[in-house]
This record gives structure tokens, sequence and C-alpha cells, in this order.
């Protein structure tokens, strides 16, 4: 099952394995990245700081929070393009 995920679509819950997708682009350039990982949490973080006045207080972005097989923990901004599909448990 996977779904794409964007800010008016859920993110699966704690819990649930998952692969998430995105692309990067610099420049002319468009990279694939790919984590998979245990979601541990979901939730909004600022966009913007000080150096963009108030808006980081008015702007927020979706995350989601991975534990990855090898002990660390990622964060993980989700946007209209974001691909998160859900995996059968990590044996």
């Amino acid at each position: 099952m996977s779904q794409t995920a964007s800010a008016t679509t859920s993110i699966p819950p704690a819990g649930t394995r998952v692969r998430v997708t995105q692309y990067v682009r610099v420049g002319h350039r468009r990279w694939l990245t790919r984590v998979e990982g245990t979601v541990t949490a979901t939730g909004y973080r600022p966009v913007g700081g000080m150096e963009m006045g108030g808006k980081a207080a008015a702007s927020h972005q979706p995350t989601v929070r991975l534990a990855l097989d090898d002990g660390c923990v990622t964060d993980v901004a989700v946007d209209e393009h974001t691909r998160i599909e859900t995996l059968a448990e990590h044996a």
C-alpha cells in the first residue's frame, strides 16, 4: 500500500514502517532521495527564521520523524511531492 502525503493527507501513525521518497532539485539537477524507517513522531516545524521576520510564527511544514535500522533518527519535511509507502514490519 502506498500513499502520497501532503499537508492535507494523513501521515502514517507512530510505529508504522515506511519508505519515504523525494526528489531534491539543485540548479538543473534532480536527485532521488529515499529513506526507510519506523515512524516515531509526526508534527509541524516552523518555516523560515529570524531573518524572515515573523513568518516562522505563521508558516509550518509537516514533518515525520523516523527511527532508522542503524539506530539513527531523522526528520523528513513532507510536501505535496513526497511519496510515503507503508512497508511490512522489519524482520
